[in-house]
């Protein structure tokens, strides 16, 4: 009875500690957004709120690589579809209310030298529903299955995948094809470059890339709108220096986008603290030359705040 009670704090200090993270965040321009963000997660698994989609993920690593599975439920804006824009500007005539119920899942297989290779897959069911102002006919519901072959190249300095594939709904399939890569030299002011492309053909308002905007969930292009396009075939490049210190980032940046017969240019300048855990970002964006509607504006902020996960889990 004594060693089981002395063998107990050893098991339970074996056990994976829970973490939690959470973000907030917003981008102001003519139709703002906001994010809000809050995960948890013990050893391989986690759940996660990312601000109307739910995700419960089992990810892990091991024998050579890594696998993942997770089900995931959006509720109201899936794909930004409740705020279309249409010859630079907002279009509430094509506002969809749009959710999903889906599984995804991959695995990759680790190489030599940081290259990696796998695949995924993803199988959603789409509800359809009017904005206040919905002009079009509302789509009936519909699925979607995806399936993609996963090439990539890590580094500290430098980051490269690729993903080909095809979306399949009842109505097409669409084959895809998808680049980026990411560069920053290991200096304390370095340039830093980011290359983004995609070509595909047959996709509908359900699979096109979102491409606008300066957050985490679209194609970059500082000072347009938050997904303002919806795009078949894109490339976009970001450049400019960047300084990082032990607590403050600074960046400068000019995005060149050419996508389905148009291009864009966007100048951004972002600045962001950080702590052991905290951190905090404020970027202002202009676009100078897109087209805009009489008393819409070219510029957009966005900042967001959080917490990170602290150190990396074993």
């Amino acid at each position: 009875m004594s060693l089981g009670l002395a063998a107990l704090p050893l098991a339970l200090a074996a056990e994976p500690a829970l973490q939690w993270r959470w973000d907030a965040g917003a981008e102001v321009n003519a139709t703002p957004h906001g994010i809000a963000d809050l995960s948890v997660r013990r050893g391989d698994w986690s759940a996660n709120l990312f601000t109307d989609t739910l995700d419960l993920r089992w990810d892990a690593e091991g024998d050579g690589g890594r696998r993942w599975l997770a089900a995931r439920l959006e509720v109201g804006a899936a794909g930004l579809m409740l705020s279309p824009w249409t010859d630079g500007g907002p279009d509430p005539d094509r506002a969809l209310n749009a959710s999903y119920l889906g599984m995804e899942g991959g695995r990759v297989w680790y190489g030599p030298e940081g290259l990696y290779a796998g695949f995924q897959w993803l199988a959603r069911a789409y509800v359809f529903g009017a904005m206040a102002d919905t002009t079009v006919e509302v789509p009936d519901p519909r699925g979607l299955l995806t399936g993609d072959a996963l090439l990539g190249w890590w580094t500290p300095d430098v980051q490269a995948w690729a993903r080909v594939g095809v979306d399949v709904t009842a109505e097409a399939a669409a084959p895809h094809a998808h680049l980026e890569i990411k560069a920053r030299a290991p200096w304390r002011l370095a340039p830093r470059l980011a290359l983004r492309a995609g070509f595909a053909e047959r996709q509908d308002f359900l699979t096109r890339t979102r491409l606008g905007g300066m957050n985490p969930y679209v194609v970059p292009v500082a000072g347009a709108a938050w997904a303002e396009w919806w795009v078949e075939d894109y490339v976009a490049a970001r450049l400019g220096p960047h300084l990082q210190g032990e607590h403050l980032s600074l960046a400068l940046s000019a995005d060149l986008a050419a996508f389905d017969g148009q291009q864009a240019l966007g100048l951004e300048a972002r600045g962001g603290l950080r702590g052991e855990r905290w951190f905090g970002e404020l970027a202002y964006g202009y676009a100078p030359f897109i087209e805009r509607q009489p008393g819409v504006g070219r510029a957009a902020v966005y900042a967001t705040v959080g917490m990170d996960w602290g150190p990396k889990r074993e």
